[in-house]
């Protein structure tokens, strides 16, 4: 009986996935035999592949970004606001909740993550807030509703964060955003509608001049939210990039719709 590589293929949470696991193989019959150690590895193998194909940070991953960066898992754990022992998971096999790789990602790739996907700026929920406020005034509607989705009111902050970047050097809010089926969508929007409605908008750093001025362009360019959203649909920059993928702040010259 030998030791080989083997490579499997399975669905994991409704995910087609392959990995490789060690197994022993009887030379005389061909059956498959393993450990209790090599079943853990199985597992853990098993979570990662998963982990890389929905776009998570794999543990590998995890653990090569935090020693680049010199932290220590209790170090990220108090930057993250969470236990070490997450971190002692997330590093050994535990798949994270998208909200918690988000919060990983800005931990562990702040200088790429930063430039690239927040628009120089640290997210800032009652910034979100106070521009959602300040559409709505322009507006004469409410784009921040019971029960909302941020369909229509993502469209109307993807487009003033990115006119900020491009024009200022910086984003409005922080915030990243996703690619997804309807539209550029606020990342991780989900975890975000109750913090953002819940934040106090006298705690954050109010509007610059050129910051309204930003905002009112938007809203007088899409009067209608629908307008917004069929304008989105139409940017090439959501167009080429991928279902779930963030959108870089990077290809803001690319706008072609204001």
């Amino acid at each position: 009986m030998g030791q080989k590589k083997l490579q499997k293929e399975k669905t994991f949470k409704g995910v087609d996935i392959s990995y490789t696991m060690d197994a022993f193989i009887c030379s005389a019959c061909g059956l498959e035999a393993g450990t209790v150690q090599s079943a853990g590895c199985v597992q853990h193998a098993i979570a990662d592949a998963y982990r890389a194909k929905v776009g998570l940070l794999t543990s590998r991953e995890i653990k090569s970004l935090r020693k680049t960066k010199e932290l220590t898992q209790q170090q990220l754990a108090d930057g993250m606001n969470v236990g070490i022992a997450s971190i002692k998971r997330w590093e050994t096999g535990m798949i994270q909740t998208k909200s918690m790789d988000h919060a990983l990602r800005m931990q562990l790739q702040r200088d790429i993550y930063t430039n690239d996907y927040t628009g120089n700026r640290e997210i800032d929920l009652a910034r979100i807030k106070l521009v959602t406020r300040t559409f709505e005034q322009i507006l004469g509607k409410r784009l921040l509703k019971a029960g909302d989705k941020f369909l229509f009111l993502a469209k109307y902050l993807w487009y003033a964060d990115l006119l900020a970047f491009r024009n200022l050097g910086t984003g409005l809010t922080g915030a990243s955003y996703a690619a997804i089926t309807y539209g550029p969508q606020l990342n991780n929007y989900k975890d975000l509608v109750k913090p953002i409605k819940a934040s106090d908008v006298s705690k954050t750093e109010p509007l610059s001049e050129e910051e309204f001025r930003i905002i009112r362009q938007v809203a007088e360019k899409f009067p209608h939210e629908q307008d917004a959203y069929d304008a989105a649909h139409r940017e090439k920059i959501w167009q080429e990039s991928p279902t779930g993928a963030l959108i870089s702040y990077l290809h803001v010259q690319k706008l072609t719709e204001i």
